[in-house]
């Protein structure tokens, strides 16, 4: 969980500037208006900002972490940080007969995300030749997107896979993505493989 937290935490740097600038622009108006001088008026501003700066992030990396570790053990996969990564990417190559097209591919991984326990698939929003795209309820009720993108070259087949937030885009999302993609892509490569070895 630590390394997620650290992970967090980088994830939130640009933010908590914008925090430490917007809080300790007004402190130092505030300080200046009650007539401390500039230079002390600074260097008070820089400190309240820089404080609720670091509030801000341990908050926010915090609360992230534990609502983390929550999808990873619903789902049953270990936190790390790549959990703090949005969106999640994954990518599995396996080898297929000859001849096996894009849709068959897309066809038996469809069959594979609707066989796991958990997550489970809500909805199927696009099936296609080589596309496929899926929703999960995640944790807090969040909606997670997994889009899947398969191509063949002779007697190899490379699946692309995206998790993400399906209607928001976030800085972190509580594991909610990363926790999907882990349960999902061992279980999409193994029912390619016994197709393959079919």
């Amino acid at each position: 969980m630590l390394t997620y937290w650290l992970a967090a935490v980088r994830r939130l740097v640009v933010a908590a500037l914008v925090v430490v600038l917007v809080v300790g622009g007004a402190a130092v108006a505030l300080l200046v208006s009650d007539g401390t001088g500039w230079a002390g008026a600074l260097a008070q501003g820089v400190g309240i900002g820089a404080g609720w700066g670091v509030v801000f992030v341990c908050l926010i990396a915090t609360s992230s972490t534990v609502q983390a570790g929550r999808a990873a053990r619903r789902y049953g996969v270990v936190l790390d940080e790549r959990a703090a990564v949005v969106p999640a990417v994954g990518r599995v190559e396996v080898p297929v007969r000859a001849g096996t097209t894009p849709y068959q591919v897309t066809d038996t991984v469809l069959h594979a995300l609707k066989g796991v326990a958990a997550p489970r698939v809500r909805e199927v929003v696009e099936f296609t030749h080589g596309k496929l795209d899926v929703r999960y309820t995640g944790t807090g009720d969040m909606e997670v997107a997994l889009r899947v993108t398969v191509t063949t070259d002779g007697d190899a087949a490379t699946v692309e896979m995206t998790a993400e937030p399906a209607k928001t885009r976030k800085k972190l999302d509580g594991g909610a993505s990363w926790s999907v993609l882990a349960a999902v892509e061992p279980v999409v490569r193994e029912a390619l493989l016994e197709e393959a070895a079919a």
